[in-house]
């Protein structure tokens, strides 16, 4: 549960700021910081917001914690009407340093000298974007196999056959020149696609749907080998976010009768 503060009336509303987090991702497990339960409170002023952040152990990576700590000030930085965000983490090891960094728009290796991967984290941060890009490709691909598509209609699919990914009712699709309705895969080609767009692929309407991590095409036979990859890695990120979500109910007693954290 995510506690919501108003302190004094204003443009800004606290569920706007809430819905911009929402965008904003644990960069290993690729799952949203509020669905994992990564926001402990957000609380609007005027057009000063604060957030605050908890993490499942007291010490997860400063690297992490600090992406997820800049992504969130900069999502709520673009909600309409905010001018000011202050980003707190609490109950982690290096709190102080990254909640004082972070809301004085300090980068990585200012806040942790000698400590940055890249240019302010930049390379772990295109890492972790090529891995979501990968368990995203797979589940989508898995569902179009499954939906009855052949290896070969998979990987001849182009961005512009995805005709609307929008409808809650189903992925349309043009296949071999005619439209079809998918259902239930509209939310799997929504998030592919922002990964796909994430990582800087090619994004022409005769781009290839199904590719590598550097654009290149996937042959129809070489379709099921190439899948495993993204499915060792899905099964991977999926057990990392069940262990964290369990480590941070256990943390804050979130599913026992314990005082929950405000």
């Amino acid at each position: 549960m995510i506690e919501i503060e108003t302190a004094s009336p204003g443009a800004v509303s606290e569920q706007a700021v809430l819905a911009a987090l929402r965008t904003v991702s644990d960069p290993e497990l690729d799952e949203s910081l509020v669905e994992l339960g990564f926001v402990d409170r957000v609380r609007v002023d005027g057009s000063a917001v604060e957030i605050v952040l908890r993490l499942p152990t007291f010490w997860c990576a400063p690297n992490f914690a600090y992406l997820m700590a800049v992504d969130a000030r900069e999502a709520a930085l673009r909600v309409p009407g905010v001018r000011q965000v202050h980003v707190a983490l609490k109950d982690h090891m290096y709190s102080d340093e990254i909640t004082t960094g972070i809301s004085a728009g300090q980068k990585f290796d200012e806040v942790f000298p000698g400590q940055a991967d890249g240019d302010d984290v930049s390379e772990l941060r295109a890492l972790f974007h090529g891995k979501a890009f990968g368990m995203r490709q797979e589940q989508l691909a898995r569902f179009l196999l499954d939906a009855g598509l052949t290896a070969g209609e998979v990987v001849g699919l182009h961005l512009e056959d995805v005709l609307d990914a929008t409808n809650a009712s189903g992925l349309r699709l043009q296949i071999g020149g005619q439209p079809r309705l998918l259902r239930g895969g509209a939310p799997l080609a929504r998030a592919y696609l922002e990964r796909r767009r994430r990582v800087g692929l090619d994004q022409s309407g005769r781009a290839p749907l199904i590719t590598d991590r550097d654009g290149r095409a996937v042959a129809a036979d070489e379709l099921s080998e190439y899948l495993q990859c993204g499915r060792r890695q899905r099964i991977s990120m999926t057990f990392n976010a069940v262990m964290c979500k369990g480590l941070l109910e256990t943390r804050y007693d979130l599913q026992g009768g314990g005082q929950r954290p405000t």
